[in-house]
Order: structure tokens, then C-alpha cells, then sequence
């Protein structure tokens, strides 16, 4: 399996090289910008994943500091009820909160694949200029793949073509 990093020199070719190879069937594509697409992002699980959370840590803690109370170790002070389930509430939530933003930092990390230090396209000439002034795009195919997603993008011109092992 081998790869194809070809770099165009505007926004436009870059989107006319993915139509094209998106037309064809080709996958394994990625595009590395200076800027984000003008297309709408795709959903993410994290939001989701941090709401669960929040609300299993919020149910799992009032039903801890429930259970301390009530049945491990009771206390009667100032003739309160067994079960003062209004004071449980606000420290209930702030754990909440706080399982939501562990789930939400972890979560970031996996949703982007990270951390990934290297990759072999870094090695790529053109690699260097994708944060600046590149518009990259990858294709990770096989090898008769690969060939047709060449004879896709050398008729678009673009800046540079560089195979790398992925």
C-alpha cells in the first residue's frame, strides 16, 4: 500500500481534484489546509459522550453521597431528615461537570486521533507549506488504485505529486 500527496495552488483545485476523485471512487482521501473547508463539519460523538457522562456522573455521586448518608453512616444533626437530598444537589452537579470535561478532554484526543507525532507524510517536501500556504490533498490506496488517482490529478496541473509509503 503506498500513498500520493499531490499539492494545488488554490482552495478551487483542491476542491476540483477532490470532486474528481470522489466521482471515480477513489477513497482513503485527505486534505491538509491552511484554512478549515467551506463545507459544514460532520458530526461529532463527543458532545453526546460528554452529556452521558455528565448526567451518569451526576446520578452516580447523588446516589454515593445518598447512600453515605442514609444507610453507611447516618447522622442526626439538628433533627435534618435521613434523606436531605437538597444538599447533595449542588456538589452532585460540580462532579457532574467535572466527568463531562474529563470525557470531553479524552474524548478530543481520540475524535482527532491524537497524539500522533509522526506520520509519514511529514517527511513529504510539499508537506511543510499545508499550515501556510499549501492545499494538500492525500490518497492511500493500492497500488492500481493509486495509478488511477494519478492519471485523475495529473490532468488538473497540480503544483506537485509525491509518493510516500503510509
Amino acid at each position: 500500500m503506498k500513498a500520493l500527496l499531490a499539492e494545488f495552488d488554490n482552495q478551487a483545485d483542491l476542491e476540483a481534484a477532490l470532486a474528481r476523485l470522489t466521482a471515480a471512487g477513489v477513497g482513503g482521501i485527505e486534505t491538509y489546509t491552511p484554512m478549515p473547508p467551506d463545507e459544514a463539519p460532520t458530526g461529532s460523538r463527543v458532545p453526546l459522550c460528554m452529556f452521558v457522562a455528565g448526567i451518569l456522573g451526576f446520578a452516580g455521586f447523588f446516589a454515593l453521597m445518598s447512600y453515605a448518608d442514609v444507610h453507611a453512616y447516618p447522622l442526626d444533626i439538628g433533627g435534618r431528615p435521613d434523606f436531605a437530598w437538597p444538599t447533595f444537589v449542588p456538589i452532585a452537579f460540580e462532579l457532574g461537570v467535572l466527568c463531562a470535561m474529563v470525557v470531553g478532554f479524552f474524548g478530543f484526543f481520540v475524535a482527532c486521533r491524537m497524539p500522533q507525532l509522526y506520520h509519514p507524510v511529514d517527511d513529504c517536501a510539499a508537506f511543510a507549506r499545508a499550515s501556510r500556504d499549501g492545499w494538500l490533498l492525500s490518497v492511500s490506496a493500492e497500488r492500481e488504485t493509486l495509478e488511477a488517482a494519478r492519471g485523475l490529478l495529473e490532468p488538473l496541473a497540480p503544483r506537485s505529486l509525491e509518493e510516500y509509503p503510509p
